[in-house]
């Protein structure tokens, strides 16, 4: 029987983890000297926002990636890229004064919750290593000289600015792509991470963790692990003191025939946690030219298939001896971490499938799987067991650095952002409407596109900021959500009174100014006679009592001592009241317009298609919402809003009053259906200038001289719009900063949908419900969705409650 001699004894015959890592210690907080005496730095790329670029940009941005790699490095020089992605649990914390509001951002939390968003995070490092062979014999025994016989290792300085010089060209030239070099940084708690260390912590354990910037003299490769890694015949564990995580490594085996921007993206948008690693290594041109040669000798004696492939290869050393490209050796792993092994198999074969679909040839790794996992290290070079010749184009279109628009999630205008939506990447975007301080939006769909949605979610997500909430609405779609939220609705119906009456304003220049420039409108006054006659009247009304306020006694004021005759202004008020044919819409005894409420709806669809009745309604509303504005978030959501403003006096007036809102705190919303309709609008072009946000729903029969000559898309956004399904719940969002197709996915909260979506028929059993149980969303919400009111204490209305022949199917 043998001897226990201890775990001691019995954990020293195991290797250790860091002796694999090349890593000896930091020399700065942007360097790490390694044990071979290379020195190495690190950029975060967050990427290229390439998704709604077209062909010819991306194209573009290839060849400045790939001069880029001929002009900042030389052959002691190492590129490596990582992508490292990774699942992300991301919320937005956030409370709602009202129960639906609240109930609409749980489920949405829900449906983002289940472990469906990723980040990829996004590296290049660079190693600048010693010289090699004979040009190097006299750097190392001068440094030999010097160290006489010391033991530690140190650093070149001239590696070092070499290493500097070239980091700060990689950021210059990845200016947008966001290119930044990592560092240290202090925590509120007073201490100092690494982000150097952190990325290379995430390549061996697995996971983004702060890590503490250690001591000068720390051995930096001994202190990174703290997951134990045990491989297997094809799959490999990371054993730390949670759950274990299970990988498999795919290797590169294939290249392509072609290569192009954007080679990996479809990899990159698989919904799997992986770590992309590739290096790329420039050779010099002799060295290169003398590979390629032995390869072209090599295939002279091969079949006639072989000729198109000799004839590339010398058409490739052409380009090779005039400069106009370089190459370097490349290899490319791709490391699928799953949870579960029997998971680990179908994340692995999708993630080859993906690599197939690029032309590649991708084999999963076991023979070499422990070499292939040390490779992914940066300086890790003895480890790389397959790698290929290629060309500097090549490599451009292998490291692409693109990457999706994130947002912003904090510090925007109104605070945080409004709500987090999924790209089709499954990464996290923050919506906003503000850029700065400018707000406005608009929302451009056809008809069953998603735009009602959209709008009204908008709209429920942004209940977080207690925002006064005024919304114009056609055919009612908006009616539930308003309800639903505590806010009141009010339909405007020709034939049916108002309650609307302008005179009664209290008494204040303002008023009056407005209620001059609204009667010469709603009278169609011509010269500046008529004008002074409504001038005078208006002071003649507020020198009256309160009471004698009202439309029709205003005739009287405007004829004075003249005669009445035929087409005056007397005569043209006559429609406006008494029996006359609006005299429903203004001539009304008391003005019972009540603004005080925090969340107000209006049915605009009676007055859209008649501007002689649109426009003086608009310019009345608007006047008494202005009044209110006092610097507290406000958002004015207007459906239709191109057609409700589409009159010369908006036209006139839209820059300024956009400009009194944004300077208020306050934002205007746009819906519409048919972009042609919005730019052939008199308020278009001001619009769409004041316009920090637009949001483009599927359109398969989106016309090029609206979408990209009029709103400024380029042609594969246009591209984008007519190609997304119109049932996939995806849109385009477009801001300054950023353009991307996001998803929008309630499919899984059905009572959510129905309050959202407006459909005439759920709007119509409300009417009933209404009728039957009054107006407190708590008594009609759970007949209507077939769901319990979600306002917990307050849920005293239960589908039992309701007629039989009103609740919910």
């Amino acid at each position: 029987m043998s001897k226990w001699n201890g775990a001691a004894a019995w954990s020293a015959k195991e290797a250790r983890a860091g002796d694999r890592l090349p890593y000896a210690r930091m020399i700065d907080e942007n360097t790490v000297l390694l044990r071979d005496g290379s020195v190495m730095t690190a950029l975060q790329v967050p990427g290229l926002l390439f998704e709604t670029e077209d062909s010819d940009a991306l194209n573009a941005h290839a060849a400045t990636r790939e001069v880029m790699l001929r002009s900042t490095l030389d052959a002691r020089f190492v590129l490596y890229h990582h992508v490292i992605r990774r699942r992300v649990a991301v919320s937005l914390e956030a409370e709602f004064a009202d129960p639906l509001s609240r109930h609409i951002d749980a489920r949405w939390k829900e449906r983002l919750g289940s472990g469906q968003l990723f980040v990829n995070d996004q590296f290049i490092t660079l190693i600048r290593r010693p010289a090699r062979g004979k040009a190097g014999l006299v750097e190392r025994v001068s440094k030999g000289w010097k160290r006489k016989g010391r033991a530690e290792i140190e650093a070149e300085p001239k590696d070092i600015r070499s290493l500097r010089a070239a980091a700060t060209g990689l950021i210059a030239s990845l200016t947008a792509y966001g290119a930044t070099q990592l560092a240290d940084y202090v925590t509120p708690q007073g201490s100092t991470n690494s982000e150097m260390l952190e990325l290379l912590s995430a390549l061996y354990n697995g996971e983004m963790r702060p890590v503490r910037r250690p001591n000068q003299d720390a051995d930096i490769g001994q202190m990174l692990p703290y997951r134990r890694v045990s491989f297997g015949l094809d799959a490999m564990e990371l054993r730390g003191s949670g759950a274990p995580d299970f990988s498999a490594i795919l290797g590169l085996k294939d290249y392509p025939e072609a290569t192009s921007p954007g080679l990996l993206d479809g990899l990159l948008r698989l919904p799997y946690e992986m770590v992309v690693s590739e290096s790329y290594a420039p050779a010099e041109r002799q060295t290169a030219r003398e590979r390629m040669d032995l390869a072209i000798r090599r295939l002279k004696s091969a079949d006639e298939e072989a000729a198109a492939e000799r004839a590339d290869m010398l058409a490739a050393r052409d380009e090779l001896g005039n400069g106009a490209v370089g190459f370097g050796d490349h290899h490319l792993t791709v490391m699928v971490r799953e949870r579960d092994l029997a998971l680990l198999d179908d994340a692995t074969a999708a993630c080859a499938a993906a690599i197939a679909d690029t032309g590649a040839i991708a084999v999963r790794e076991d023979t070499n799987l422990e070499p292939a996992f040390w490779g992914q290290f940066p300086g890790n070079e003895a480890y790389l067991v397959r790698r290929a010749l290629i060309s500097s184009a090549n490599m451009a279109s292998f490291g692409s650095l693109h990457g999706f628009a994130l947002g912003q999630a904090q510090g925007n205008h109104w605070g945080e952002a409004v709500t987090l939506l999924e790209t089709t990447s499954a990464t996290p975007f923050f919506f906003n409407f503000h850029h700065g301080d400018l707000g406005n939006f608009s929302v451009i769909g056809p008809s069953g596109s998603g735009k009602t949605v959209v709008m009204n979610f908008l709209a429920a997500q942004a209940q977080k900021f207690s925002p006064r909430t005024i919304l114009f609405d056609k055919d009612r779609g908006a009616e539930l959500f308003v309800r639903g939220i505590g806010g009141r609705y009010d339909r405007i119906r020709a034939g049916h009174r108002t309650g609307f009456n302008p005179l009664a304003l209290p008494d204040t220049a303002a008023n009056r100014a407005f209620l001059r420039d609204w009667l010469q409108v709603l009278l169609k006054a011509e010269g500046p006679e008529e004008d002074a006659t409504i001038a005078h009247a208006v002071d003649a009304a507020y020198s009256n009592d309160s009471s004698l306020r009202r439309l029709r006694n205003f005739k009287e004021l405007l004829s004075g001592s003249r005669r009445p005759q035929p087409g005056d202004l007397a005569d043209r008020l006559a429609a406006w009241i008494g029996e006359g044919e609006h005299a429903w819409l203004f001539d009304n005894d008391q003005d019972k317009l009540d603004l005080t409420q925090r969340v107000l709806g209006f049915d605009m669809t009676a007055l859209l298609e008649n501007p002689k009745l649109r426009t003086p309604t608009m310019m009345y509303l608007f006047h008494r919402i202005e009044e209110r504005l006092d610097g507290k978030p406000t958002m004015i959501l207007i459906d239709e809003g191109w057609k409700a403003l589409d009159d010369e006096v908006f036209a006139a007036r839209i820059r300024d009053w956009l400009k009194t809102l944004r300077k208020r705190n306050a934002l205007v919303g746009f819906a519409t259906q048919s972009a042609r309709d919005a730019l052939e609008s008199r308020i278009s072009t001001a619009l769409v200038e004041q316009t920090a946000t637009m949001v483009f729903m599927p359109n398969s029969r989106a016309r090029p001289e609206d979408y990209c000559d009029g709103f400024g898309l380029t042609s594969h956004e246009l591209a984008l719009i007519r190609t997304l399904p119109a049932h996939s719940r995806c849109f385009l969002v477009r801001q300054p900063d950023a353009s991307v197709v996001v998803r929008l996915d309630l499919s899984g909260a059905p009572e959510v949908l129905i309050m959202l979506s407006g459909r005439e028929s759920s709007v119509r059993r409300l009417d009933l419900l209404r009728g039957a149980v009054g107006d407190v969303p708590a008594d009609w919400f759970p007949a209507l969705t077939g769901t319990a009111w979600p306002g917990g204490a307050n849920d005293h209305g239960e589908a039992g409650d309701i007629p039989l022949g009103l609740a919910a199917e």
